[in-house]
């Protein structure tokens, strides 16, 4: 795509009818248990609920923050996102990639009413759900990507009133039985891999919808952007885009973090991994 008439800032941000950028705070992020009646006031927009009020919380104090574009830079983070295992993956993500954009802030003031910075507070069972949500459905689709049909069928229950999957302990409906997937189903046998991709791909419709959002770049191109609401849901949409072979993730082995190729040929996220990969080939060669 062209980017005509765009700053170069401007063309940074947008992957092609999409745009996005997203800040990070500058401080130190850490894991705070106690609860806090400074929680309630919230940043403008975002979409809060109980599970945001419950601690523990990750915690910012911050007087900085820089931007980056998620969409365009890194979009395989919600790759790197389902590698979390713990709560220092947790705070290491939101150091290098931002909050999720369930956040809380307070005001921090001086004695002389001054203010100091922002602390900026989000629930961690809220990662913690998200995490879960997210690597239940990565699962699905390495099943589905890695064509493991027998399992993929395992998992999926065909009853009078649909057909439904059961996904770690979690039973849902997948399409009812006179939708057009359960006549076939019934008429022409099991399609395990057509429901478990519509089972995916409405997944991910629901958790995008309500947060992507038509926006006009300060640009005299006539053309208008959907723009993502928070980090969490362009993630969702990277991985929609995953789906459907917008980006191919492949694993760096040089840094051990996920990246989009983009060329069949690469093989590494940037020149110095690909570097430290031939330092490493050398030091294994026998000397003779």
């Amino acid at each position: 795509m062209k980017h005509s008439h765009i700053s170069p800032f401007l063309k940074e941000i947008v992957s092609d009818r999409y745009a996005f950028f997203w800040e990070v705070p500058e401080g130190k992020f850490s894991i705070c248990r106690k609860t806090a009646t400074r929680l309630q006031v919230s940043t403008p927009g975002a979409r809060l609920d109980k599970m945001d009020e419950a601690s523990p919380f990750i915690v910012c104090k911050t007087t900085g923050k820089r931007y980056y574009a998620p969409l365009r830079k890194n979009p395989a983070l919600h790759r790197m996102f389902c590698s979390i295992t713990d709560d220092s993956g947790m705070l290491k993500f939101a150091s290098n990639y931002g909050l999720l954009g369930f956040t809380r802030y307070h005001e921090i003031r001086r004695h002389n009413r001054q203010m100091s910075g922002k602390l900026l507070i989000e629930s961690a069972p809220r990662w913690r759900y998200e995490l879960a949500e997210m690597k239940r459905l990565m699962y699905l689709w390495e099943i589905l990507k890695n064509r493991r049909y027998s399992l993929l069928a395992a998992l999926m229950e065909y009853e009078e009133d649909g057909i439904y999957i059961i996904l770690n302990k979690r039973r849902d409906l997948v399409a009812t039985a006179d939708s057009d997937l359960g006549r076939r189903w019934t008429h022409l046998g099991e399609k395990p891999q057509e429901a478990a991709l519509l089972y995916l791909t409405n997944s991910i419709n629901a958790k995008i919808r309500g947060g992507i959002y038509p926006r006009a770049l300060p640009t005299y191109k006539k053309r208008l952007y959907l723009f993502p609401d928070n980090l969490l849901t362009a993630m969702w949409l990277m991985f929609l885009w995953e789906i459907i072979g917008e980006v191919r993730p492949y694993l760096c082995p040089g840094c051990n973090n996920w990246f989009d190729p983009r060329r069949s040929t690469r093989k590494t996220c940037s020149d110095r991994c690909r570097k430290r990969i031939s330092r490493r080939k050398g030091k294994l060669k026998p000397s003779g």
